[in-house]
């Protein structure tokens, strides 16, 4: 029997499998894919970190302990995995927003309460600094110098590397068909053996409605998302030590989009770019996975082309990823309703990726030692007082 077993193996089930196996316990990880792979969440080379986080104060202990521990796992790995670049967010027409406030507010609320440099911008400061964005002048702004971002799927590879090295058992290429707990034990069905574990942590991501009961798969909703990378004019400019990442918010969700630093060894020769909807749910099946002419095109007339100097309108790769979100865009940690030797571990909705390993921390020393040294009583669901991120 393991102590430990772990569904789902993406950015929050190898920090599970990792900080387990560092804590003595003995741990199996299983995952239907061999990660990190191109059909959950975590790909796409790179994720953007902000320490100062908007979407609540609740946060922050995550993400700040999250940058400690990439560093720990970039000098095990013996690659950078964290690049603090700096980071604006940019918001326009905030009293209107569908889905955020003013989340230039809100970010520096947050940073001013927890102690994280974050400095206001004017719009002809940015311009300035940055004469590619056509940034308005009734923007507010924002910048974080210790934002920036991390290989989101090197991370993966070095936690569950990690995790191996301390005895860790990985099963790929495995579906887990269902979870039954036990009084004394759960058991993981897949379709290939029964594994017996004292506990169990869920971290499925987009495939988590299928193994949660349905008090909470009925709060997770899985939505399409696409990254696209473009051509630059000048690529240099673009890249970690002369652009910064820029979040740029405005009145509807389908006007956001996000504009991503090359790294130093980027393996995409263009800009990346992503922009995020949540009107059309789907599921890991039934996902259109291909991204078409008309697509990017319409992404690139209708968005960077009117903010962006520079990047050109010819898409040089293209993904697809899946967000899972919850009805206020807040994660769901907490024990299964069947048993409480099971774990739902959902921090998602878009913006998981940067608390990931310190959550994965926390987690594993509740479920090995019985409490945490962060407290993750605020991603219980329901909420005693839900509100939107950024509200």
């Amino acid at each position: 029997m393991f102590d430990l077993a772990v569904v789902g193996l993406g950015a929050m089930g190898s920090a599970v499998a990792w900080h387990a196996s560092k804590l003595g316990a003995s741990v199996v990880g299983i995952d239907r894919h061999t990660p990190p792979h191109t059909f959950g969440s975590t790909h796409a080379e790179t994720r953007i970190t902000r320490l100062a986080v908007g979407e609540g104060d609740q946060y922050l202990p995550f993400v700040r302990r999250s940058h400690e521990l990439w560093r720990e796992l970039s000098d095990r790995a013996g690659e950078p995995l964290l690049h603090e670049t700096g980071g604006y967010i940019v918001t326009e027409a905030a009293e209107q927003a569908d889905r955020w406030t003013d989340f230039t507010r809100h970010t520096l609320e947050v940073a001013e309460r927890g102690g994280v440099e974050c400095l206001p911008v004017t719009p002809a400061e940015m311009r300035r600094r940055l004469p590619m964005l056509r940034v308005p002048d009734e923007a507010s702004i924002c910048f974080e110098p210790t934002g920036g971002l991390v290989m989101c799927e090197r991370a993966v590879r070095a936690q569950l590397d990690a995790a191996v090295d301390l005895g860790a058992v990985l099963r790929t290429d495995e579906r887990v068909l269902r979870v039954d707990p036990r009084p004394d034990a759960v058991l993981v069905v897949t379709e290939r053996a029964v594994i017996e574990a004292r506990h169990v942590v869920l971290a499925a991501g987009p495939w988590m409605p299928e193994l949660t009961p349905v008090t909470l798969s009925d709060a997770l909703t899985v939505t399409r998302q696409v990254v696209q990378w473009f051509e630059a004019d000048d690529p240099a400019a673009f890249t970690v030590g002369h652009f910064p990442f820029v979040m740029w918010i405005r009145s509807h969700i389908d006007d956001y989009f996000a504009v991503f630093p090359s790294p130093p060894d980027s393996e995409v020769p263009g800009v990346k770019v992503l922009g995020e909807q949540f009107e059309r749910s789907t599921t890991p099946a039934e996902v259109d996975r291909s991204v078409t002419a008309e697509e990017t095109a319409a992404f690139h007339r209708r968005l960077i082309a009117p903010s962006v100097d520079g990047i050109r309108d010819r898409c040089v790769r293209a993904e697809v990823c899946l967000y899972t979100a919850t009805p206020d865009d807040h994660f769901l940690i907490q024990a299964d309703p069947r048993s409480e030797r099971v774990t739902v571990m959902s921090p998602c909705s878009g913006h998981g990726f940067k608390h990931s390993t310190g959550l994965g921390e926390a987690v594993a020393q509740r479920v090995v030692s019985g409490a945490s040294d962060l407290d993750l009583s605020a991603f219980r669901w329901p909420r005693s007082s839900a509100s939107r991120v950024g509200a």
